[in-house]
């Protein structure tokens, strides 16, 4: 093994193939210094390597011998016939048809469905709890004394009466106090694990008579649309209050109809078909 320097590591390994009269291919190379150029050739210092020439081992390759003259070749023995064996088949064991729970393959049972069930109405029914307080808080902030109370309340749905003094101050402007802490409502429940959930408030009959006053805007919107030809475009309602107008007028044979815009600014339009 020889040592090479060079200003570069290519520098060096020329100077170990001139040298040891061989290729690069047929060299093995170990770098022993990477070497440094220096700032302005201060603390420069050279490429050093080692270099020697790789030992080429030839394959050996077989030779066919001959037996000498007087020795019989060695005849290899034939396999004995060998008898087949009969080897016995796993005995299929019967497996039960569906699940221990006596539902199919993919499916709940269904003592599962109903676990999960009353599971729901659990915890609807503790964050239904939760809400009430809540909304008294809330409404009593603003200077509203509310007293809560839950109507009815299903695994998705809740429906919670709030009476007051002052049933205006609890409804708001065309409903939309009211509306609004619907909507806070179900970003509550949804922080108290029920997702999708549907909050309907109500104070003194208020959800029944704004159906009345939907189911006449419809019938007004109607007329209008028949006699003048063109669309009309509702004020923005809720979404309740939308699908009563859709479900309303879906099988009236003169108009269509369909909603448009972004929440909370989202209203019906009826148009002639």
């Amino acid at each position: 093994m020889s040592e090479y320097q060079g200003k570069t590591y290519q520098d060096a390994v020329l100077k170990a193939q001139q040298d040891l009269n061989k290729p690069q291919a047929e060299l093995t190379i170990t770098v022993v210094d990477p070497g440094r150029r220096g700032l302005f050739g201060l603390g420069a210092r050279p490429v050093k390597i080692e270099a020697v020439v790789k030992e080429v081992v030839e394959p050996a390759t077989p030779t066919l011998s001959s037996s000498p003259e007087g020795v019989a070749p060695v005849q290899q023995e034939e396999p004995a016939e060998q008898t087949p064996q009969l080897i016995e088949e796993p005995v299929a064991t019967e497996q039960p048809e569906g699940n221990p729970e006596g539902a199919p393959d993919g499916q709940l049972s269904p003592a599962e469905i109903a676990a999960r069930q009353e599971q729901n109405l659990h915890r609807m029914s503790a964050a239904a709890t939760k809400l009430v307080d809540y909304l008294e808080q809330a409404y009593r902030a603003l200077g509203v004394d509310v007293s809560a109370t839950v109507q009815s309340s299903g695994a998705k749905d809740v429906t919670i009466e709030l009476n007051a003094p002052t049933p205006g101050r609890v409804i708001g402007y065309h409903g939309r106090r009211i509306n609004a802490f619907e909507v806070l409502s179900v970003a509550f429940l949804n922080y108290q694990g029920v997702k999708d959930a549907q909050v309907t408030l109500d104070s003194e009959g208020y959800r029944a008579k704004r159906a009345q006053i939907i189911t006449r805007i419809g019938e007004r919107a109607v007329t209008d649309v028949i006699a003048s030809g063109q669309a009309v475009f509702l004020d923005p309602m809720p979404a309740r209050e939308r699908k009563l107008l859709h479900k309303q007028l879906e099988d009236n044979p003169n108009v269509k109809t369909y909603s448009q815009g972004r929440e909370p600014f989202r209203s019906v339009v009826i148009a002639p078909k």
